[in-house]
């Protein structure tokens, strides 16, 4: 009889041993280059962002204001944000042609809402949509999953928020909240400290990993938020609704708080000083958001002139600062 030749047991127990042993050498190798694709896409998306208010700016003479507002009935309106004057400057005409520029956010249609942006998405975070009974409250219809949003306008070195926007100069960043008539819109022209060492946008990345904390500085989470950032809303929370368990981020981020601060800081306005210009490091009573990333170590910055950078944690403050003020002369790295 002819005998086969064949794998013993012992035999076929090796080589699986060593295909696993390849395995775990060669998946961390894989995950890395995974990531460092997730990071150059990220850097991308600013990139994309820099052209787009480079382009806004050379058209209209000024970048897109934080959010537009006017003086209702019942207060300030909060209408289009940054994100959306910048639509037809992404390639995204269609979105920005079913915006209603007369109406609040919640008075948008659903399909507008729930419509995600790639480019507003860093790979390293994943995509990310929220549903909230806050936004409900207000008029999105029930269990409509908003949009969101991974990169936040730099305000500068303050975490004020005031009707005037009379911010100390050393204090004053690229992006704020500008009312009827576009007084205080901002110019490139304005950056007395060069484009090239002046922020316009960072990551704001969200999720399960990025609780909220309701005040500057703090630490531990509170209420149920989480630091996920519809894209389309410009309107500020209040010291009430965050009192009531719902501390809010939002689209701007500020260098007052530490980069990759965890918890992440709320953005909220307190309503008995809309006057009040000063951050709370001078005795201030509103909070705005930090900054954040998943990459590790740091996160990626996009500057006036168009530049994308990786700044690490390790950045010391008056320069992380600096860099998101548009004058000063402070120092940069």
């Amino acid at each position: 009889m002819r005998r086969h030749a064949a794998f013993t047991l012992v035999e076929l127990l090796v080589v699986i041993a060593i295909i696993g042993v390849l395995v775990a050498l060669l998946l961390p190798a894989v995950q890395a280059a995974r990531e460092a694709a997730r990071r150059s896409s990220c850097q991308n998306n600013l990139k994309q962002f820099g052209l787009a208010l480079l382009n806004h700016e050379a058209a209209l003479g000024y970048v897109p204001p934080g959010a537009r507002m006017k003086i209702g009935s019942v207060g300030p309106e909060i209408g289009a944000n940054a994100n959306v004057a910048l639509l037809p400057y992404l390639e995204q005409a269609a979105i920005e042609a079913r915006w209603d520029h007369g109406r609040s956010y919640w008075e948008q249609q659903p399909v507008v809402l729930a419509t995600p942006v790639p480019l507003f998405t860093c790979p390293s975070n994943d995509a990310q949509t929220i549903s909230d009974q806050a936004f409900e409250d207000v008029g999105v219809p029930a269990g409509l999953r908003l949009a969101t949003t991974d990169y936040a306008f730099a305000r500068g070195a303050t975490d004020a928020w005031c009707l005037s926007n009379e911010y100390p100069s050393d204090e004053n960043g690229l992006f704020h909240i500008v009312g009827e008539g576009f007084a205080n819109v901002t110019s490139l022209r304005q950056i007395s400290d060069g484009t090239s060492r002046t922020f316009a946008m960072g990551e704001a990345a969200g999720g399960e990993e990025w609780t909220v904390c309701t005040l500057p500085g703090c630490t531990e989470p509170e209420g149920r938020s989480r630091a996920d950032v519809p894209w389309m809303i410009g309107n500020l929370s209040t010291a009430e609704i965050a009192a009531s368990g719902y501390p809010f981020t939002g689209i701007y981020g500020t260098t007052l708080e530490a980069l990759n601060k965890r918890s992440v800081t709320s953005t909220l306005v307190d309503n008995a000083g809309i006057f009040d210009c000063r951050s709370s490091v001078d005795g201030g009573t509103d909070a705005t958001s930090n900054f954040r990333s998943d990459h590790a170590g740091g996160g990626f910055f996009l500057h006036c002139d168009g530049a994308v950078c990786f700044i690490g944690e390790s950045i010391e403050v008056v320069v992380y600062r600096g860099l998101s003020t548009i004058a000063g002369d402070e120092p940069t790295p």
